[in-house]
């Protein structure tokens, strides 16, 4: 039910985008029209009315498809999703506090689940906390680019190397929910669907 009605909100928000979008183009093309009177740019918004719904069309269809690309992909209802670079992202189901990876394991052959964790220069830093697995060490660090892991068996041990390596320390790491926000906040939720 979640993920119809998100999904329902975001057909509707990406009809509204798509329609703003489109008078912008609209208005654009016609300035440049009305200031070059045998351009391409008159001769096409001469009929307005279909000019806009052409373009608010051809907008909403590539909203659409880029909902569902890598980058524009947030999750549908109950489960959210961070892209966090490389291909890869931190998932979450229903909203807990636990973001996953899928595509790694620990060196205890678990998947990573962490409450807190951040994305700094193509590194991915968080603690291991899960509600089902038991793991040896207490943090990691993923280096994206080169899909190495490296893990900590304690706080003061990440937080030294996140000093040396210029990471955010253990105290600032983030929530899911503060993760997702940061991510898909802003200019992004006004802007794309």
């Amino acid at each position: 039910m979640e993920v119809a009605m998100h999904f329902g909100f975001e057909v509707i928000k990406i009809a509204i985008l798509a329609s703003i979008y489109a008078a912008i183009v609209l208005l654009i093309f016609s300035k440049i029209g009305n200031a070059n009177p045998d351009s391409w740019f008159k001769r096409v918004t001469e009929k307005k009315k279909r000019f806009w719904f052409i373009n608010a069309l051809l907008i909403s269809v590539g909203l659409f498809t880029f909902m569902f690309t890598y980058w524009g992909d947030h999750g549908l209802g109950d489960g959210p999703r961070i892209p966090i670079g490389h291909g890869m992202r931190v998932e979450n189901v229903n909203w807990t506090e636990y973001g996953y990876l899928e595509e790694i394991k620990t060196s205890d052959n678990k998947k990573i689940e962490m409450t807190m964790f951040r994305v700094e220069n193509d590194k991915l830093v968080g603690n291991l906390d899960s509600w089902f697995y038991i793991y040896n060490n207490s943090y990691l660090m993923y280096d994206l680019e080169s899909k190495e892991l490296v893990e900590f068996k304690t706080k003061n041990y990440y937080d030294k190397f996140a000093l040396k390596n210029e990471l955010p320390l253990s105290n600032e790491l983030l929530t899911f929910s503060e993760n997702y926000s940061r991510r898909w906040g802003g200019w992004r939720f006004w802007l794309l669907p």
